[in-house]
């Protein structure tokens, strides 16, 4: 397994001390680790340009690990955290992701490249806004109700934007 590959899976794997920290009250370790494997998300990619490792099972491995990570994430939060906008914002990213990757299958399925089924700009301001909402909540319990209504805001943002974005895509992709 080279390093970018590597990289996807330990985003995954990041999934369990982030929840354990979080939910024996060690709020920064929760933290921490969350903006290391936020981090990998940066590094797999940087890691298969420089070292010429891209492959398509390698591209296909970061998306599904950056739908696994913040899937895993907001389902975990809507059942800890007693909020309708979490939970909003839950149905609509996760209904999304399993829409997008429906859709990338299908069209890689019919002969198309993987180069067609790639993220754009506003999927990247997306899934950057999805790591500032959820790494803020992580830090809310220590934090003020500002924080984690900010953080609330930025997901709901987020889940908004995913929709906007999938939309883009069906034009980009299907027309």
């Amino acid at each position: 397994m080279n390093i970018p590959n590597f990289l996807s899976t330990l985003r995954i794997l990041l999934l369990i001390p982030i929840i354990f920290f979080f939910e024996y009250d060690y709020y920064l370790f929760s933290l921490i680790i969350f903006i290391i494997a936020a981090l990998t998300d940066y590094l797999d990619g940087y890691f298969a340009r420089k070292n010429n490792q891209t492959t398509d099972t390698g591209a296909l491995l970061d998306l599904l690990s950056d739908k696994i990570f913040v899937c895993v994430l907001l389902i975990w939060m809507t059942f800890h955290f007693d909020s309708l906008i979490i939970l909003i914002s839950s149905i609509l990213i996760v209904s999304r992701e399993i829409s997008i990757s429906y859709l990338r299958l299908f069209i890689i399925s019919n002969s198309k490249q993987i180069i067609n089924v790639k993220s754009d700009l506003h999927g990247k301001f997306k899934t950057a806004l999805q790591m500032i909402g959820l790494g803020a909540i992580l830090i809310s319990p220590l934090s003020s109700d500002l924080i984690f209504n900010s953080s609330l805001s930025l997901i709901f943002l987020s889940a908004l934007l995913s929709w906007y974005s999938f939309a883009r895509y069906l034009n980009k992709w299907i027309v």
